[in-house]
């Protein structure tokens, strides 16, 4: 019977201590895997960054130009501890100028893969407000907030202004950052709906970036002045200005590609309907797109005054020729862009809103492109107008602000106009910044131009 006993007891006992010690080896078996699967993803994760590094400098298996590196499958391996790992990558385009990233990490037979849609965005789209040419501030009570929207902007090495001809400041007068200014602004596009109030302008003094040689002015003279002593007018404005041998050029817009959007767009094809109905125009009445011509435009515009409330587009709106809203015409596009071929007229008491959601965000917001050799894609904001804008605004011409009106923009401002690029005149311009416009589809950076490799989506594959 002791014998038996015992006998039991030792079979109780070796099967625990089996029990055990075959838990004990899945847990470190699935230790094991999982450190590798981290460590596999880590390697992935390094190769990422390996192609974000070479798109902005020199392709690491020829030296050639890195933002033209489009590796099938280059790799490389590396030690990670006493493992021995391994990435692979592979870059394609994509349509609106995206580059696609594929990042394939090995560690110890275990694979990761990790991709990424990179837009190679322009330096001068690190400037809130940018000016190819002269920045001017001329009348009072002209004022500019510039302040940074979301907490991502304050991990971008963004400035407030970048001027290639200069700023005059026509009067120091001229708010720029005033921390006792208030003002209104409404919903950026990963705010909720509706926010919309009097705010108060937590800003720091306004950084600029010039060309070595380009000065800041003041008075109806332009007499040359330094930071220093702007400061001490009342102007607020950071010292250290940078001043730059190599001026950053603003990118050129892809008309075809925007184009293409309009045309492809057939949110708008009701309203389309209804307006050719009001007017009599049979090709209106059935057209599904959102490319339109300026006499084609000119009727929609004609039919939407006809209504009781604000009119509302969708999508990327293409018109090939000017656009000018009339006397306190209210124009509103959702989740998308109006690009004109000529300049944006707002006249006395028109409010134009262009708004994005969170899905929507890069997208542009207003460009207004040059139309043939002599024709100006400039926007003018009259007396009493309202321009409120999601995303980038970029024109060919210059932007011209009139007293009394209101600019609200969430995103950058940008002239490619040599000359005079930006005027305000005793208007009320609040630029939100938003690094987001670095990933604006549609822009062509010229090819002896530096680029920075802007992340606009990253995910993990199966």
């Amino acid at each position: 019977m002791a014998l038996l006993a015992v006998l039991v007891v030792l079979m109780i006992v070796a099967s625990v201590a089996a029990s055990l010690i075959w838990s004990m080896d899945q847990q470190q078996a699935r230790a094991g895997t999982r450190l590798r699967s981290v460590a596999a993803l880590a390697a992935a994760e390094a190769g990422m960054h390996r192609a974000l590094a070479a798109l902005e400098s020199r392709a690491p298996d020829s030296g050639g130009p890195g933002r033209a590196w489009r590796p099938v499958a280059y790799s490389e391996a590396f030690q990670s501890g006493p493992l021995q790992g391994r990435f692979t990558l592979t870059l394609t385009n994509e349509p609106g100028g995206a580059v696609s990233i594929t990042s394939v990490g090995e560690i110890a037979g275990v694979t990761r893969r990790v991709r990424a849609r990179v837009y190679l965005a322009s330096p001068s789209m690190l400037a809130a407000l940018y000016g190819a040419g002269l920045l001017r501030l001329e009348k009072a009570p002209a004022q500019m907030v510039i302040t940074a929207y979301g907490p991502i902007a304050a991990t971008q090495p963004w400035v407030h202004m970048a001027a290639g001809g200069g700023i005059l400041f026509g009067t120091t007068e001229a708010a720029i950052n005033d921390p006792a200014a208030r003002y209104v602004a409404g919903p950026g596009p990963v705010d909720a709906p509706g926010l919309v109030g009097s705010l108060s302008a937590q800003t720091e003094p306004a950084r600029l970036v010039l060309p070595r040689g380009v000065d800041l002015t003041t008075g109806s003279e332009q007499r040359r002045v330094g930071a220093q002593d702007l400061r001490v007018m009342g102007v607020r404005i950071d010292p250290a200005v940078v001043w730059t041998d190599a001026f950053p050029q603003a990118p050129e817009i892809d008309r075809g590609f925007m184009r293409a959007l309009a045309a492809g767009h057939a949110g708008n094809a009701a309203l389309n309907e209804a307006a050719g109905k009001h007017v009599g125009d049979d090709a209106l009445t059935v057209k599904r797109d959102s490319l339109y011509t300026e006499a084609q435009f000119a009727q929609l515009q004609t039919y939407l005054q006809t209504r009781p409330r604000a009119a509302t587009l969708r999508g990327v709106v293409y018109v090939t020729g000017p656009v000018a809203l009339a006397e306190n015409q209210r124009i509103t596009i959702v989740d998308g862009a109006l690009v004109t071929e000529g300049t944006v007229r707002l006249r006395w008491g028109a409010s134009l809103e262009i708004v994005h959601s969170a899905a929507s965000r890069a997208l542009p917001g207003l460009v207004a492109l040059q139309q043939g050799v002599a024709g100006q894609g400039a926007l003018i904001v009259a007396q009493s107008a309202r321009l409120r804008v999601h995303g980038l605004v970029h024109t060919d011409g210059p932007i011209d602000v009139w007293e009394g009106a209101r600019i609200d923009v969430v995103g950058a401002m940008a002239s490619t106009s040599p000359d005079l690029s930006f005027r305000n005149l005793g208007a009320s311009v609040v630029i939100r910044y938003d690094p987001a416009v670095l990933g604006t589809p549609g822009l062509m950076v010229s090819e002896d131009s530096p680029v920075i490799a802007w992340v606009a989506s990253w995910e993990e594959l199966p």
